[in-house]
């Protein structure tokens, strides 16, 4: 989910809460062919299930991971997904931001605190780096005036790779936590995505057959 959670003083109790999350986004995206525009329905539920029905121009696409498999859905029909784009899934689950502050609470990541940085405003940031053996480290900014997440950044693929940078602003009450409601994907510095929330429910009932692979 394109989503910052904030983390003013340890609200872990309300994090832990979290089981799910349905989340709405607008995007609109600049690629080889030029701008487009998506618009995207996201289901969540914690630790590793999600589903992303996706609306484009050319048509629409749903993605789904179990945690264990993924497959896709679109205009060719219905198709597994290979084993490399399986972890990034998984890896991209684990990356999410209430996902990795409760496994960093756990135990389950590794943090280590970063000398602060600067960010395109000029206001300082802390850096917190979390990692665990198989998963690449990746870098929360958090304002220290306000406790909220403002930057992710990792980098997919090992050294070498342009790094990603998710950017979030625009935070909002949702349940008892901070949900930013407008994100930019930037990959080697380039903005490719700016994403707006236009909707965000948290712990919603979810058919479990969402997650299920249809017979065709």
């Amino acid at each position: 989910v394109a989503v910052g959670v904030g983390v003013r003083d340890p609200r872990l109790v309300a994090l832990g809460a979290i089981k799910s999350i349905k989340a709405v986004t607008s995007a609109s995206m600049t690629g080889p062919g030029g701008p487009t525009h998506a618009e995207t329905t996201t289901y969540l539920e914690y630790p590793d299930h999600v589903r992303v029905e996706t609306t484009l121009p050319e048509g629409s696409q749903t993605q789904v991971y179990d945690g264990q498999h993924a497959w896709v859905r679109d205009e060719v029909g219905l198709h597994d997904v290979p084993a490399a784009a399986v972890r990034g899934m998984r890896d991209g689950l684990r990356r999410d931001t209430v996902a990795a502050l409760l496994a960093a609470h756990r135990g389950e990541l590794s943090v280590r605190l970063l000398p602060d940085v600067k960010g395109d405003s000029g206001r300082l940031s802390h850096a917190l780096e979390m990692s665990s053996p198989d998963l690449d480290p990746f870098v929360l900014y958090v304002d220290p005036q306000t406790s909220l997440i403002v930057k992710q950044t990792f980098v997919v693929g090992g050294p070498g790779r342009p790094l990603v940078e998710e950017i979030f602003s625009d935070y909002r009450p949702v349940n008892g936590i901070q949900v930013a409601f407008s994100a930019e994907l930037r990959r080697g510095g380039k903005s490719q995505v700016q994403r707006r929330v236009t909707g965000f429910t948290v712990n919603p009932p979810i058919d479990p057959t969402l997650f299920k692979r249809p017979a065709s």
